[in-house]
């Protein structure tokens, strides 16, 4: 089964923006990107709709067994003295590992996803409590293919969510069992796409703006 791993954060009021972005840039990503060749690629955004939690990082994974595996968790496990009293100080971080159930495909013309070169520029993400059937997905999905701005839409499930912090508000946000990702080729394209999600037949949570920060080399998929 497909990977996928996302992560929403909040750096709160106890870390400065500048040393948040240090932090991810410079030390969290790299060590995955640069080492771990069970991941595919890395970006993040920052939100675009003034709500919080504040930033996503998104990740795509060979297989969600990869998550488990010890080159990963000893990332976590072994944390540097820095990203230890980092995380402790957070807002919020909010990481579910999760299995990609729906996918509608890439639309290479239009961007590279979230591999570098021409990623793509906005993200809208929502959440669903039950699973949309295969039919109804694969219906709305070829509908969206008529959204100019539209490039691809994955359904993932969420088994296991683990949120952290130190803001109790965000901490106490209900986590649905299912998160659509649409990735759109601008910001200009939000409204279009979220008029269509009234056709998907099922009800929706938290629908999110999200507009591009940065994509990330994956040097240990010669992805640079």
């Amino acid at each position: 089964m497909t990977g996928f791993l996302a992560v929403f954060s909040e750096p709160g009021e106890q870390v400065a923006l500048e040393e948040f972005h240090d932090w991810y840039d410079n030390e969290h990503i790299p060590l995955r990107l640069n080492h771990l060749t069970s991941f595919l690629s890395g970006v993040r955004y920052h939100a675009a709709d003034g709500k919080q939690p504040g930033w996503v990082a998104m990740y795509e994974i060979d297989g969600v067994a990869s998550l488990y595996d010890p080159s990963y968790t000893a990332l976590r496990d072994n944390r540097s003295e820095r990203e230890r009293i980092l995380v402790q100080k957070l807002g919020v971080l909010d990481r579910r590992i999760c299995e990609v159930i729906r996918d509608s495909g890439e639309q290479r013309s239009k961007s590279t996803g979230f591999r570098l070169g021409s990623p793509s520029n906005a993200l809208v993400t929502f959440e669903l409590s039950t699973e949309p059937e295969e039919g109804v997905f694969d219906e709305w999905a070829r509908k969206l293919r008529d959204l100019h701005g539209w490039v691809r839409t994955r359904v993932v499930k969420s088994p296991d969510v683990v949120v952290t912090g130190i803001d109790d508000v965000l901490k106490a946000k209900p986590v649905q069992d299912y998160l659509v990702i649409t990735e759109l080729v601008s910001e200009d394209d939000y409204e279009a796409f979220e008029s269509s999600i009234r056709t998907l037949e099922v009800e929706s949570a938290d629908i999110r703006r999200w507009d591009f920060y940065r994509a990330y080399p994956s040097i240990a998929q010669s992805n640079v």
